[in-house]
């Protein structure tokens, strides 16, 4: 069995860094709902916790719901697509208070062939 070198050894004997990353944003919207993104890692180095925190929270920092529409024609092979959903309402403005469009992560799609249409279901982030 061989022993561990001197370096191994202190860096396991390091202390863990965490580091918390905050999105002002979500914040806002959603208070204490919005979620504790701090992470315990073996990054040894504070500076490298943070930039991890801060890729955490681009990744998972936004809340995801679900959704269910009809776009027109018939698509096949789109779960696990990333479609753009238009909610611009007519005569301007958008549903939802939200942007005129939002990025969805499709996790079910029915085409329906007689009617011409896909039945999408899927996450969009707020």
């Amino acid at each position: 069995m061989s022993a561990a070198t001197l370096a191994a050894a202190e860096f396991l004997k390091a202390e863990e860094r965490s580091a918390v990353a905050v999105s002002a944003t979500l914040q806002a919207r959603w208070g204490d709902s919005a979620g504790d993104t701090s992470q315990s890692s073996v990054l040894t180095e504070l500076a490298d916790a943070t930039a991890e925190a801060a890729r955490q929270l681009a990744l998972m920092g936004t809340p995801f719901a679900p959704d269910l529409l009809a776009i027109e024609g018939v698509y096949f092979d789109l779960e696990g697509e990333t479609i753009t959903v238009d909610y611009t309402m007519p005569g301007g403005g958008t549903y939802f208070g939200g942007a005129a469009s939002v990025a969805m992560l499709v996790t079910k799609a029915r085409p329906e062939l007689e009617s011409g249409v896909t039945i999408v279901e899927g996450l969009i982030a707020l």
